[in-house]
């Protein structure tokens, strides 16, 4: 696939975890599911750590959708 097409596949993954997407720990978390780090280093009842969580969640959605 383009960089164009992946960039919109990501988009519209990440639109769909509003308003957690716009937190740095989405994007840490999106980056330690690409990396292998599966662990919330957060309490999974805060904002961050829901943050994080859907960060990973996404991150694997990306994947299989640019498979």
């Amino acid at each position: 696939m383009s960089a164009i097409t992946n960039k919109l596949i990501f988009d519209l993954i990440k639109y769909q975890y509003r308003p957690y997407d716009t937190h740095e720990e989405f994007k840490r978390g999106f980056a330690a599911y690409q990396t292998g780090s599966c662990l919330n280093p957060h309490d999974a009842d805060t904002i961050s750590g829901r943050a994080w969580a859907h960060g990973v969640e996404a991150a694997m959605h990306y994947v299989k959708a640019t498979a």
